[in-house]
């Protein structure tokens, strides 16, 4: 009897264990912690069309990957019931321990089943979808509103750029400071749009995240005198928005503005350059808050037309 405890303990242990993995992956994932790094579906669009086009297309494509989910959400418990078949199968052998045959060929194919568990499980869980930036929903309200202002027949062209704010395809630099550590300077340019608007004005507009981090290093200790590793350290980022308006000549006329100037702040937005020279108006505007709402963005883009005074017919 001694000898059946042991291992029966051991298969307890493991089928506790196994058990609570499949169902916490058996649950809906829940939102990150608000003081965590929320990751989110990485999108890039390529705009290119008509407004109602593109926002159509942004909104089937967020039907089709909610549809996939809820497609794989029918075998999200399958796990759980292979891993149940797999303590059945093995109380089989059980049951022949008591009636004096001593064999493991149960244990063994339910354990089998409980690997097969885990593998779908894992597979599962990694083609859960995440959730969508705000910043894809807040791209399709710019395009909504600016709708109206493009010329008759008139399309968008820019990208939406959600894959990520720090990849190493947006490294725009590299420095060193006195201790040879290195600082990676990123730049995303996750929204830009172009347009030629129905007054005759062409407008641009480029939202851009810069970001800046630490990378590992090594450092000896003090104390111990061995060399430790040192992780990666964020460094922080800043929101920075970029228009230019080609100004229509037989429309407009560039004027000052008391309310649109250089070191004014308009919403999240601070104005760091203005150039309107060449009857072009040229901005750049930074903001250190790490995340600028569509009405912002908008604000923004109505402000820069006060410098514009209609030309008499």
């Amino acid at each position: 009897m001694e000898a059946l405890i042991c291992p029966a303990v051991i298969i307890m242990v493991i089928s506790i264990t196994v058990f609570s993995y499949l169902r916490n992956t058996a649950r809906k994932k829940t939102p990150a912690p608000a003081a965590g790094k929320k990751e989110f579906q990485p999108v890039y669009i390529s705009i290119a069309d008509k407004p109602e086009s593109i926002m159509r297309g942004m909104d089937r494509f967020v039907a089709e990957v909610n549809r996939t989910e809820s497609a794989g959400d029918k075998w999200r418990w399958v796990p759980m019931i292979i891993f149940l078949g797999g303590l059945g199968v093995m109380a089989i052998d059980g049951l022949l321990f008591l009636f004096g045959y001593r064999s493991l060929v149960f244990v063994s194919g339910g354990a089998l089943l409980w690997i097969s568990a885990i593998v779908m499980a894992r597979s599962l869980r990694k083609s859960d979808s995440k959730d969508f930036s705000p910043r894809y929903k807040s791209t399709k309200t710019i395009l909504y509103t600016l709708r109206d202002d493009l010329k008759p027949s008139g399309t968008f062209n820019g990208h939406l750029d959600l894959t990520g704010a720090m990849l190493k395809s947006k490294i725009a630099r590299e420095t060193k400071d006195r201790r040879d550590r290195t600082t990676q300077y990123f730049r995303d340019e996750w929204l830009s749009l172009k347009a030629k608007l129905y007054d005759g004005n062409v407008l641009r507009v480029s939202a851009i995240q810069r970001s800046k981090q630490r990378q590992p290093y090594w450092k000896r200790s003090q104390i111990s005198g061995k060399m430790k590793q040192k992780p990666a350290k964020f460094k922080g980022s800043e929101q920075q928005l970029k228009v230019r308006i080609a100004v229509n000549p037989a429309a407009y006329q560039i004027v000052s503005s008391p309310q649109f100037r250089q070191g004014m702040n308009i919403g999240k937005y601070t104005i760091s350059q203005l150039n309107t020279e060449g009857g072009i108006i040229d901005v750049v505007a930074s903001s250190p808050f790490e995340e600028i709402e569509h009405e912002h963005i908008l604000g923004f883009l109505r402000s820069a037309y006060s410098l514009l005074q209609r030309k008499a017919v």
